[in-house]
């Protein structure tokens, strides 16, 4: 992303954001429970054949495993296509608008955005921009 930052867009952004979520837990490694070692536990839901529905699953599923949002797909390629076939770039337009159009503006003081702006606008300046990006002017 470093070589890549003067080619930025929002749609890039959203597709970054969902990578760097799934490599922060990535990064994370396994880090043993309180119930470890969990052999004989998984043992157990294997010979009940309840492994996805046991109540030790549920309670650590959402901690253990990065849940992509809307646009990482991970279907098959059949599934994909019968889902639309849309594109990383189409799942990102979409995702931005959505954030777009729910945008809740910010409860800053006016002088305090003014300050900020102001201050965005010199860095563009510094950095050869005539002014910010569209939807930030």
């Amino acid at each position: 992303m470093l070589d890549f930052e003067s080619c930025q867009s929002l749609e890039k952004l959203v597709a970054d954001n969902e990578i760097c979520g799934m490599i922060c837990r990535l990064l994370r490694g396994i880090e043993p429970r309180d119930d470890f070692p969990a052999i004989p536990i998984f043992q157990e839901l294997l010979r009940d054949k309840h492994l996805l529905i046991a109540e030790h699953t549920r309670r650590h599923l959402r901690e253990e495993i990065a849940f992509p949002g809307p646009v990482i797909n991970r279907a098959n390629r059949a599934r994909w296509l019968e889902e639309g076939g849309m594109t990383l770039r189409e799942r990102a337009d979409r995702e931005v608008t959505r954030l777009v159009n729910s945008y809740t503006p910010s409860r800053l003081a006016e002088n305090v955005k003014t300050e900020l702006t102001r201050m965005m606008k010199r860095e563009a300046r510094r950095y050869g921009m005539d002014s910010l990006p569209g939807r930030l002017e």
